[in-house]
């Protein structure tokens, strides 16, 4: 018996006053019916709406089928409020009409078995039969919630000519349980990035599916397969969270039945590269920085270069260009590369830039990034192949302590601010961003402005001319989690932070209200989205910003603190709405070179909630770095602490810092650039040069890293 749906009286009274020209007013409905499964042998039900005035015509509509999860049955849908709203927005114009289908799984639908009568076989004859049954004009899109999810995506993508979109609501994918070639973890790597499908994928940010949910975006990500991928904030794996997202669903659906362009469209349109770009390329860990463009003329002259490895088909490819290589050449297969270059600390190899991955590195040529000086450098070509174009290259340059405070503060005013920037400047001038961590606030009566919050002996304070320093370094990013930065109460903050937009500087992890410290920074550059959050994990309370009136400080600016409820919740979202989310952690200060096992844990926890990239920037001393496999199936880069930049500290580690420079090309982590340095005089950090860089690389990559 066919049952209208609750709304219809809503419905009726609404038409009939606002619809006087309409021909037809006759709502959707809803009917439950049975089919017999040729593959199983067994009869099941199913529920099916059609849309309004589907009986008072002749028209053919799409087809949604819709599958329920564990535990529910074919009214899941419509109890969440999918058909409600559906037909509102069909009676609104708003949503394309079409005919909803909502079969009922039973326990097969629970069964990991794939044969001649398993679930996907029993949905496929279903499909036909209704087909048959109702008035569809062949266009089927398929979603489901949960244990749906898995089985609309193990069967969108393996029969991807049936659908037009695919959609998975908090979708539960695993490795253990189901053979890869039924796996959409699996299948989702045969997807082309010209795939005609619609892909969708969202869960919350509490949502026990999130390990396969982000493991299956990172996938589609990585093989530039268009897809939209939502995580909703305070959603987790319920009917409560489901039904507040219904409205997205419909619009995913009635878009993709309408031909509306994908979410990535235009990227079809993108120009062409411009050039055939080869880099000289050394294992992270390698003792190598830069080669000399003698040393490199010399090898592409075809002497012999004891350093260098090449595989068959860079060889080959360089051969085409022109250059045959000494005999004496060590020559290895490509899957034997990675492994030849880590073991030879000081070999390295050609590459093209296409081939740059992380745990790789680029070589610097006579100290010098090499995409600086492309107009001379020898190994760049126009031609038909192209891997590289400057626009689509964003590189961001981040240093560790800074605070112009104490006894780095006379002797900045001994030397000037321009001798206090010539160590650097060069270099952190060529980044598209370059961070600096701030650690002290301007306060008008500094160095004599009396003893501050933190004591006689800690508080630190600024002086204003002394924030000209950021000009000449040409700062474009300050990240807020310094722990001093309220030593002296709130209003020189709130000042310092006047004095930074002037300067048209971006700020992140501090700011005049809680809200402010936790706003992540967005970068939109050269075709990537970065998302940017930082955090201060160690206090002192009176250095965090609070929205409490009753907390120990009141109402206060200050840095955002490393709540792991906040966190966790905030990297979850802007891993879905980002290419890239970078977070920096004011964690706390330990004298050593290795992190202690609280914040290997923790670094890597904040790396499986959604961070790519995550670098302590508070440490006083450089520290270890590791490439760290996530359970998202990505590979996070952590480096546990930068080291000072600006600092008084006179220890022969104190002294030293790493700069890292993250290489994003086209939304993705390529590669981590990392250069030493020293702070001379307490006052002028430079690059180190010669013997001292090599002996501080041996020391922090072999020694204490173990590379």
């Amino acid at each position: 018996m066919r049952l209208l749906l609750p709304l219809v009286v809503f419905l009726l009274s609404s038409l009939v006053a606002a619809a006087q020209d309409e021909i037809c007013n006759e709502p959707g409905s809803l009917s439950r019916e049975t089919y017999l499964s040729a593959a199983s042998g067994r009869e099941s039900r199913f529920h099916i709406y059609t849309p309004p005035c589907y009986a008072a015509s002749a028209e053919t509509y799409p087809l949604l089928t819709l599958l329920h999860g564990s535990n529910a049955d074919d009214q899941q849908w419509a109890l969440l409020g999918f058909l409600h709203s559906l037909e509102a927005a069909i009676t609104d114009g708003a949503a394309t009409p079409m005919i909803v289908l909502m079969p009922y799984g039973g326990a097969s639908a629970n069964d990991n078995q794939f044969g001649a009568n398993s679930y996907d076989n029993t949905l496929l004859d279903l499909l036909t039969q209704v087909s048959a049954r109702y008035r569809t004009n062949g266009d089927q899109a398929i979603g489901g919630i949960s244990r749906g999810g898995f089985w609309a995506y193990h069967l969108g993508l393996r029969f991807a000519d049936m659908f037009v979109a695919v959609g998975g609501h908090s979708p539960f994918f695993d490795d253990d349980h189901v053979p890869a070639e039924y796996n959409p973890l699996n299948l989702a790597e045969t997807l082309e990035p010209d795939t005609h499908l619609r892909l969708w994928l969202d869960r919350g940010t509490r949502d026990y599916a999130a390990p396969g949910v982000d493991k299956l975006h990172v996938t589609l990500r990585e093989r530039e397969v268009p897809h939209q991928f939502v995580v909703y904030r305070d959603g987790d794996h319920s009917g409560a969270s489901w039904s507040q997202n219904i409205g997205d669903y419909i619009a995913f659906y009635s878009d993709a039945f309408s031909r509306l362009p994908g979410p990535r469209a235009a990227e079809s349109q993108r120009r062409q590269d411009a050039l055939e770009l080869w880099l000289p390329v050394a294992g992270f860990g390698s003792l190598l920085l830069s080669i000399d463009s003698s040393d490199l003329d010399s090898l592409l002259a075809g002497n012999y270069d004891s350093r260098l490895i090449l595989t068959d088909s860079a060889a080959g490819r360089l051969g085409q260009h022109g250059f045959v290589f000494h005999e004496g050449t060590r020559i290895v297969p490509s899957d034997r590369l990675f492994f030849e270059l880590w073991r030879d600390k000081q070999s390295f190899t050609l590459l093209p830039f296409e081939e740059l991955r992380l745990r790789l590195r680029p070589l610097w040529l006579n100290d010098k990034p090499i995409v600086d000086q492309l107009e001379r450098y020898p190994l760049v070509f126009a031609g038909a192949f192209s891997n590289f174009s400057r626009d689509k290259l964003t590189r961001i340059t981040l240093s560790g302590t800074t605070a112009l405070a104490r006894h780095t503060l006379p002797a900045i005013d001994a030397i000037g601010v321009e001798q206090a920037a010539s160590g650097i400047s060069e270099y952190v001038q060529l980044a598209d961003f370059f961070q600096i961590t701030n650690e002290a606030s301007i306060v008008p009566a500094c160095p004599d402005a009396g003893i501050g919050l933190a004591g006689r002996d800690y508080s630190m304070c600024m002086k204003l001319e002394h924030a000209r320093l950021f000009d000449l370094l040409d700062v474009d990013i300050v990240d807020l989690t310094g722990n001093h930065i309220n030593d002296f109460r709130f209003e020189p903050l709130i000042q310092t932070l006047d004095q930074f937009e002037q300067r048209g500087i971006a700020l992140v992890g501090g700011g005049g209200s809680l809200e402010e410290a936790r706003k992540p920074l967005i970068l939109d550059h050269n075709g990537s989205r970065i998302g940017w959050l930082a955090c201060n994990w160690i206090g002192p309370a009176f250095a965090i910003a609070s929205d409490d009136p009753d907390s120990s400080y009141g109402i206060r600016p200050g840095a955002a603190s490393c709540d792991p409820n906040w966190l966790h919740e905030a990297l979850a979202l802007l891993a879905a709405e980002v290419d890239l989310v970078l977070l920096t952690v004011q964690y706390r200060e330990y004298e050593t070179y290795e992190p202690e096992p609280g914040q290997v844990t923790d670094f890597k926890t904040f790396a499986e909630w959604g961070a790519d990239v995550v670098i302590g920037t508070a440490e006083h001393k450089p520290m270890t770095f590791e490439f760290y496999p996530t359970q998202r199936g990505e590979t996070a880069f952590i480096h546990y602490g930068l080291g000072n930049l600006f600092f008084d500290q006179l220890g022969w580690g104190n002294q030293r810092f790493f700069l890292d420079t993250l290489y994003i090309y086209d939304g993705v982590l390529l590669a981590v650039e990392v250069y030493p340095g020293i702070i001379e005089d307490r006052a002028r950090p430079r690059l180190l040069t010669g013997a001292d860089r090599f002996n501080f690389l041996h020391y922090m990559f072999i020694q204490r890293n173990g590379f």
